[in-house]
């Protein structure tokens, strides 16, 4: 039977058959294990048999050890989906033993990947799925320490996705923003004192981290000094082509916001620059390097230093963090098209 007819009948219970029995199911799956050995560099195939077993859609019983296994070989090939089961799996146990720092990997690999493809514009893809496992792990705390205030962080990121990912469907996503809501009701919440204070400490290297140089993307850092010698910091997004890049999705959970902006400023209070290879002009750089021993950040571009700056408290400015374009509510359509 060639590839075409194969994959009529692995995939007609998802898309010809309205009400598929388990016998289709288990017709799906037969060909589906034809495939996957006739066309072994295909993902596609193992993803959906993992998903097949997982349900126990052909068998009425569900086969975590078997799922696990067919998900395994779609990481292997690249399958986004099947990474976002796997890390699920392994983070439970569910199919073979607990592996936490691989189920970890695993999950930032995915929350990064989707989170560029919401920037980009995609925003019915599971970026609000993914962001709220980042804030449930972080709430649990079982394979990473427990911090409510970093689950807030992704969990204001998921509520934002799922109230955008709502404008494509009308049937809404109910089940994933139940789940949002719940694990944030159960988040010990920002006390009054630090909503309302007027600058927020943070670590610097988070910001690079949601900026994502990297991929034909690099970081720009304009750096001002004032008469008293704070040092201001603006992080944008740069294209290697010249193009427009994507605006920044940015969680302030101490204030309960998110919101997207096309810059991050943050003030470097005990902060100097030591080393600027442009004085005066914008950094242009695509990694830098965090020198903990000497409490230095170092920015690379294509391995040569640009510019060091030594000293690590950084503050939000909450009174510009206010001035933004801020949104309690996401884009509408004309938004995302720009």
């Amino acid at each position: 039977m060639n590839i075409r007819k194969l994959e009529r009948i692995a995939y007609a219970p998802y898309d010809t058959i309205q009400n598929p029995t388990r016998e289709d199911w288990q017709k799906s799956y037969d060909a589906l294990v034809q495939l996957a050995a006739e066309k072994p560099e295909d993902g596609r195939y193992p993803n959906t048999l993992g998903y097949l077993c997982y349900y126990g859609r052909h068998t009425g019983q569900r086969d975590y050890t078997e799922a696990r296994k067919w998900f395994e070989k779609g990481n292997d090939l690249h399958m986004i989906e099947s990474a976002y089961k796997l890390s699920d799996m392994l983070a439970e146990g569910m199919g073979g033993p607990v592996d936490g720092q691989r189920a970890l990997h695993l999950r930032l690999l995915v929350y990064f990947y989707c989170r560029d493809e919401f920037e980009s514009g995609k925003r019915d893809g599971k970026f609000a799925d993914t962001a709220l496992r980042m804030g449930r792990m972080f709430h649990e705390g079982k394979i990473v320490p427990k911090n409510d205030l970093e689950a807030i962080g992704y969990l204001l990121e998921a509520k934002y996705a799922i109230d955008c990912r709502k404008q494509y469907h009308e049937y809404g996503d109910s089940t994933v923003e139940k789940h949002i809501r719940r694990v944030m009701d159960e988040c010990e919440k920002p006390d009054e004192k630090v909503r309302n204070m007027e600058q927020y400490g943070m670590r610097m290297d988070r910001v690079p981290e949601h900026i994502q140089p990297g991929d034909g993307v690099l970081m720009t850092v304009r750096i001002d000094a004032d008469d008293m010698g704070i040092l201001r910091l603006e992080f944008r997004r740069k294209r290697a082509d010249g193009k427009k890049p994507n605006r920044i999705l940015w969680s302030v959970a101490p204030a309960m916001k998110c919101f997207m902006t096309d810059s991050i400023v943050l003030y470097g209070a005990d902060v100097r620059e030591i080393w600027n290879k442009n004085p005066g002009e914008l950094v242009v750089c695509d990694r830098y390097e965090n020198d903990e021993e000497n409490g230095t950040y170092l920015f690379y571009l294509e391995d040569e230093l640009q510019c060091r700056l030594r000293g690590g408290r950084y503050v939000l400015p909450m009174d510009e963090f206010w001035m933004t374009e801020l949104r309690d509510h996401p884009e509408t359509d004309s938004d995302i098209s720009q």
